[in-house]
């Protein structure tokens, strides 16, 4: 049996072809995670919440018996998307992060599409916190939050929401869909972590808010067996660590970023393919909150079986 295996990281609207001697085709997509928002700026003594963290992209798995393709097929792969920026201001909220990128392929002219999750909003002055992206569906994107406590919508078919304010982001059981980036919350408290995913990429973690003190970022939310990314510590490195990456399958949700009085901490990037990012960190007047973690792209492996001219197995990795 001749086997080739083809895995694309990037790319728009390009071509694939199908081998001649093909007979089956496994088809993996994974869409891109959402990111995370940027952390809020107010004054010492005042109440301003961290960042949300973006959801997960969901997954498709799927075989395929070779002539259901045509012999060249169109394919795009979710590009990364970079986090909300962290304020710079003077009393002002955090930019708010994207919904990610859809990956897609035709199969005989159908396009499927592995949907995106959803962006986390930038955290608030006052004491409120926000709500996290959704995670992506089989039929359709994460929601993203933009402003106030509502989490960002369920990714039809298979998605869930994100977190709501100050709730860690919802996990996805499912077998396709993306995980939910958790809510922020005002005040010092550690942040909320990220959802975990069974086969959806996980969710972002939530940056740490402040009042007159400050605190960690939450943990992002695993993807099957990768961990999430770690918190940010007010003692330690304030940034969130990035989501760990898969291999054939969604990586995991990137760490929220510390608060603190001079240099808040960034959310963590979520893992590649398809993890949510993390949240900022908040900060007092002064200087700048932490930046929202980006989210991942997604991915593309091809996997096609068959009775070829080689006397032996063939692997082969186009990136």
């Amino acid at each position: 049996m001749t086997i080739k295996v083809e895995k694309y990281t990037s790319g728009t609207a390009q071509t694939w072809t199908k081998e001649a001697w093909a007979q089956t085709v496994r088809l993996i997509l994974i869409g891109g995670g959402g990111s995370g928002g940027g952390g809020a700026t107010d004054v010492a003594a005042n109440s301003a919440s961290g960042a949300s963290g973006g959801g997960g992209g969901a997954c498709i798995d799927r075989v395929y018996a070779a002539d259901q393709f045509a012999a060249t097929e169109t394919y795009t792969v979710g590009a990364q998307v970079n986090g909300g920026t962290g304020s710079s201001g003077t009393s002002v909220d955090g930019g708010d992060g994207s919904a990610g990128n859809n990956t897609t392929f035709t199969v005989n002219g159908v396009t499927v599409t592995a949907y995106a999750g959803g962006g986390g909003a930038g955290g608030e002055i006052g004491n409120v916190g926000v709500g996290g992206g959704g995670g992506g569906g089989l039929s359709g994107a994460g929601g993203s939050i933009t402003t106030g406590t509502t989490a960002g919508t369920a990714g039809a078919n298979g998605g869930v929401a994100g977190g709501g304010a100050t709730q860690a982001g919802i996990a996805n059981t499912g077998l396709f869909g993306g995980a939910g980036g958790a809510g922020s919350q005002a005040g010092f408290s550690t942040g909320p972590a990220g959802g975990a995913a069974v086969r959806g990429g996980g969710g972002g973690a939530a940056g740490c808010g402040k009042t007159s003190s400050f605190g960690d970022g939450g943990a992002g939310g695993a993807a099957r067996d990768r961990a999430g990314g770690v918190g940010g510590t007010t003692a330690g490195t304030r940034a969130g660590s990035n989501g760990n990456p898969g291999f054939g399958y969604p990586g995991s949700g990137g760490g929220g970023g510390a608060s603190h009085a001079t240099a808040a901490g960034a959310g963590g990037n979520g893992g590649a393919p398809g993890g949510g990012g993390g949240g900022g960190g908040a900060r007092d007047n002064g200087g700048t909150a932490g930046n929202g973690g980006a989210g991942a792209r997604g991915e593309i492996w091809v996997i096609q079986y068959g009775q070829g001219v080689e006397p032996s197995p063939v692997y082969q990795l186009g990136i």
